[in-house]
């Protein structure tokens, strides 16, 4: 597929992250339209079935956190692979659930296991992420997400033309092939680095970044916010409240509302991977900004024009700034973390997953009472918020435009180490890095070398991430 076509510059493990984000995001979509029918087979209420759909979303919610300390004693791969694992064997029980409990608790686990592979997939993501490259690394990552969420529903449904059953098990098996390409991808990517004399160490755990020095960066903070709009809107006001838009208020079909979400979710795939090269060398804060303004003004048009080419208009909007403010704010915080972990990874996760849970019932118990359009009005604040904490200028490294020549801007003139509230100077960053799981270090025959110089892997080429310093440090000098 041309969109996961190899970019020099993003590393091999970050394509198999993709793809099982392709597996994951085709399992999800082939499941999740049959869950409260399934579920109403056992003889339960419409509240009792769509309680399995709300399990699924708390306990993945909550496992969040306890995945991220989970990171802390045991490697990304290791939890990815357990999670994985763990969700296609409560999907894959899920078929044969014999009682609606059962099936209750199975959903439940299967909530644990997608945070540990989600959490664990973040942090690896974060760790492959340079200040350079973390806007196409992060848009790479990304489009899998989005390729199995249009492909999913689809195959979904002939699915489950066969059986109720049947796409449990299509889950489950998507989920094991994710397994596969995950140990098959990094086997290679490892023979590759030994051959070029670059080991990985497994044993010893990233340093953790605290809560409260991420919050204390203004980019952390626009991120999470933008995370939050981003959930609360482009996932849940629009896959949960326009499809009954369209029925109640333009008097389409449901072919007519999925039309339209299909417009959203091709404008998104069109968008990522330009929107990866725009936040590389445009920079982070611009393409957030630029993101939720268009997802504000999505909200802003509707409410006051509720009509069928204003909402393709709108679902043109959501798509653009959601992908581009999805891609910015990953990017960001690869560049707050630098290749720590910890919690603000939970933090960030979870924020998108508590939008997307509270935006329907807020603009839902609008609707109730008032109409459609207060009830968009009312998302307003939300994405206003994530624009306003966007504007605002924070510090982060120097990037480059495309033609590699170096600029000082408002948001890039402060030194890479000097990121606000991080208390680590050049060469403890690069070496941190470069400890971290996952993240290569030279050996020698003669044992470790006391000062050795960390190469990651780039596609066919080798990047020194001690050169990449030193590069840095030339910035400093003509800034």
């Amino acid at each position: 597929m041309r969109l996961l076509r190899r970019d020099s510059v993003v590393p091999g493990p970050v394509y198999a992250l993709a793809f099982v984000n392709v597996c994951i995001g085709l399992g999800y979509g082939v499941v999740a339209p049959v869950i409260p029918v399934f579920a109403r087979d056992f003889g339960v209420s419409d509240l009792a079935a769509s309680s399995v759909v709300s399990i699924y979303a708390f306990t993945r919610v909550l496992s969040s956190f306890g995945a991220s300390r989970l990171l802390m004693r045991f490697d990304e791969r290791t939890i990815l692979t357990a999670g994985l694992l763990l969700a296609a064997t409560s999907s894959l029980a899920a078929a044969f659930a014999p009682t609606f409990l059962s099936l209750l608790l199975l959903r439940a686990v299967g909530g644990v296991g997608t945070a540990m592979f989600t959490v664990a997939g973040q942090q690896l993501l974060f760790r492959y992420s340079t200040p350079e490259t973390g806007g196409r690394t992060a848009s790479v990552f990304q489009s899998g997400f989005l390729i199995g969420g249009v492909l999913g529903p689809v195959i979904g449904g002939a699915v489950a033309l066969v059986s109720l059953r049947a796409p449990f098990l299509t889950h489950a098996l998507t989920l094991i092939v994710g397994v596969a390409v995950v140990w098959f991808a990094f086997r290679s990517s490892d023979r590759k680095d030994a051959a070029n004399g670059v080991v990985h160490d497994t044993t010893t755990r990233p340093e953790p970044m605290t809560l409260r020095s991420a919050l204390g960066h203004r980019g952390f903070r626009a991120s999470i916010a933008s995370n939050f709009a981003n959930g609360w809107v482009g996932n849940g006001v629009r896959f949960t409240l326009i499809p009954l838009f369209v029925a109640t208020v333009i008097g389409g079909s449901p072919f007519v509302s999925g039309l339209v979400l299909v417009v959203g979710a091709v404008v998104q795939i069109v968008v990522v991977k330009p929107a990866g090269r725009l936040v590389d060398s445009w920079g982070r804060r611009p393409m957030l900004a630029f993101g939720s303004a268009l997802i504000l003004l999505g909200l802003v048009v509707l409410a006051l024009v509720p009509t069928l080419p204003i909402l393709v208009l709108t679902m043109v909007l959501w798509g653009v700034g959601g992908t581009c403010a999805m891609v910015a704010s990953a990017a960001t915080v690869g560049d707050v973390l630098a290749g720590r972990g910890g919690s603000p990874i939970a933090v960030y996760q979870v924020t998108f997953d508590v939008g997307t849970m509270l935006g329907p019932l807020v603009a839902g118990a609008v609707v109730a009472q008032a109409s459609y359009s207060l009830a968009f009005t009312a998302c307003i604040p939300v994405a206003a918020l994530a624009v306003l904490l966007a504007l605002r200028p924070w510090r982060t490294v120097a990037l480059s435009t495309p033609e590699s020549k170096v600029v000082v801007t408002e948001e890039s003139a402060v030194p890479a180490p000097t990121i606000h509230d991080h208390h680590f100077g050049k060469e403890d960053r690069c070496h941190n890095r470069s400890l971290s799981v996952g993240s290569p270090t030279t050996s020698s025959p003669t044992g470790p070398d006391p000062l050795p110089e960390p190469v990651e892997r780039t596609g066919s080429t080798a990047l020194s991430l001690s050169t990449s310093c030193a590069r840095s440090s030339e910035r400093e000098s003509t800034s």
